[in-house]
């Protein structure tokens, strides 16, 4: 014999309830995490200026190239000229294998860090006036020993006009 049992309309009301505040709350852990990028442009230098703000109960942990570096080795960033034509990269590369926990610095819960890079050696700026946009996705760990978990808090893009 097959029995078909039915829930009260009250208690799957709960359980959609239960569901959707497991997605907000990983929704709002993703939200602790918060990227801002600021462009500053004069004496022929192009520099980018990275806010972190760890809003979360625990650390987190963000590329130390990005963090406490005064330059790049690699396309850190993805710039595009007016016309959304990626910019090419022209600086430093460093050939290195997969990301270990020393390449990770620490931004304290309830903290903000910042650093600024110089970016005008690292890519091909053109002559003249130029506008472009610059964007960066934010990669960071919420536990060092998961180094494959990396998370993503992109910044949202800055526009920005360069005299070279």
């Amino acid at each position: 014999m097959h029995v078909t049992r039915f829930l009260p309309p009250a208690l799957l009301v709960l359980g959609a309830l239960v569901s959707a505040a497991g997605v907000v709350g990983a929704q709002e852990k993703e939200a602790q995490v918060h990227h801002q990028l600021e462009v500053e442009t004069g004496g022929g230098k192009v520099r980018v200026r990275l806010l972190v703000e760890n809003r979360a109960d625990t650390a987190i942990y963000i590329p130390r190239e990005i963090a406490a570096g005064d330059e790049i080795t690699g396309r850190r960033f993805d710039l595009r000229d007016a016309k959304g034509k990626p910019v090419d990269y022209t600086g430093m590369m460093a050939k290195r294998g997969a990301l270990t926990a020393s390449d990770w610095q620490q931004v304290a819960p309830h903290s903000m860090h910042m650093n600024t890079i110089d970016i005008t050696p690292s890519y091909a700026f053109r002559k003249g006036k130029q506008g472009y946009e610059i964007r960066y996705d934010g990669p960071w760990l919420a536990d060092i020993t998961q180094l494959d978990a990396v998370r993503h808090s992109p910044a949202a893009p800055v526009k920005f006009s360069f005299s070279q």
